[in-house]
């Protein structure tokens, strides 16, 4: 019988229970890299909706490895990341097969194998990181990265000087914020959150902060002298914002030179997607819009932009626990929700 390589992983077993176990590795194959984990991250939105059994079956079962924000180093040369050596300290994100349980995202094991057998897609491939970016920014570059292909999308131009609206204040909201800064430094950032802990976080990466109601509604109107936003990139994740973004958004379109508003779904919705009475939609005349995950290219320009200074990740509040305690870092996200902003997980130790 053949022998196969365990390792060491952050396991969902079940809706609502987490472990810290052994699964077992693909076989390594001619061009497979094997890389150590370093650090990884528990996702508050797409791994927390997993562990409450959020998910539909036909994306994943159960027991499975989560996580997708990951890095660590190189262990073993392989041909499927070609000019990576030995100790190379890289993004490794995402393995999508283990043999005694679903992969899911599989960011979650001690040892990786990258094959293009199980690690094919587009946002897999290896990313060498910088020196001076810290193994804590390397994992939370990620989810930057998902952020960076929504924005990219809302097609903002450096001479952009209008307003966007960012729904959402966790990792990919605030990454968004800051991409658009970036993108084009004259327009002005709103990002919406309910959460008054997150909005205390919004406001260092945001000129304002205000909240998705009435109350909100009517500050976005004063700070837009009654425009409302010309953009909005939704990164919430929750099902109930899409329906009701016509809210928020410039009335546009109805001249040849009028450019309509436009929103994108840049978040991961577990349900069925909503919208208010089509009448309400159809008088925006919005072009609306979607992405999923990100560009394999994003790595290097987010990696770049940290290495330079310019995304900042000092101000985002991080917990970092024991891999061996998945467990109980998981129950504790569960039980303090969006008080908790991000949950590392350090493997240096194992």
């Amino acid at each position: 019988m053949a022998h196969h390589a365990k390792t060491p992983a952050t396991v969902i077993e079940r809706p609502g229970e987490a472990s810290f176990r052994e699964v077992t590795l693909t076989p390594k194959r001619e061009d497979t890299v094997v890389c150590r984990t370093l650090m990884s991250a528990i996702s508050t939105g797409t791994d927390m909706k997993t562990y409450h059994g959020m998910q539909h079956p036909e994306q994943c079962y159960y027991p499975l490895v989560p996580g997708y924000e990951n890095m660590g180093v190189v262990v073993e040369e392989g041909s499927y990341a070609p000019g990576f050596k030995k100790g190379d300290r890289v993004m490794i994100n995402e393995c999508r097969k283990y043999l005694d349980c679903c992969a899911a995202w599989g960011g979650g094991t001690l040892l990786v194998h990258k094959d293009s057998d199980n690690a094919g897609g587009a946002g897999d491939p290896l990313c060498r990181i910088p020196d001076n970016v810290t193994d804590e920014q390397a994992v939370l570059a990620y989810l930057f990265c998902v952020s960076l292909k929504g924005v990219q999308r809302l097609g903002l131009t450096g001479d952009f000087n209008g307003s966007v609206l960012v729904f959402g204040a966790g990792m990919n909201g605030i990454g968004a914020a800051q991409i658009i800064r970036l993108q084009s430094p004259n327009a002005t950032v709103v990002i919406a959150e309910p959460h008054p802990y997150r909005r205390e976080i919004a406001r260092r990466y945001a000129d304002y902060v205000i909240t998705p109601d009435d109350a909100g509604l009517k500050q976005l109107e004063e700070i837009t002298g009654g425009r409302k936003a010309d953009k909005i990139i939704e990164c919430s994740g929750n099902p109930a914002v899409p329906g009701m973004l016509y809210r928020f958004i410039k009335d546009g379109g109805w001249k040849d030179d009028d450019e309509p508003g436009h929103i994108h779904l840049n978040g991961d919705y577990p349900e069925k997607l909503l919208f208010d009475h089509y009448h309400r939609w159809f008088v925006k005349n919005v072009n609306l819009s979607m992405t999923c995950a990100m560009k394999w290219s994003g790595k290097g320009q987010v990696l770049q932009w940290i290495s330079e200074g310019k995304l900042d990740t000092s101000h985002l509040p991080c917990e970092i626990w024991p891999a061996g305690k998945a467990r109980e870092a998981f129950a504790y996200q569960s039980r303090k929700g969006m008080e908790c902003f991000k949950i590392l997980f350090d493997w240096r130790e194992l």
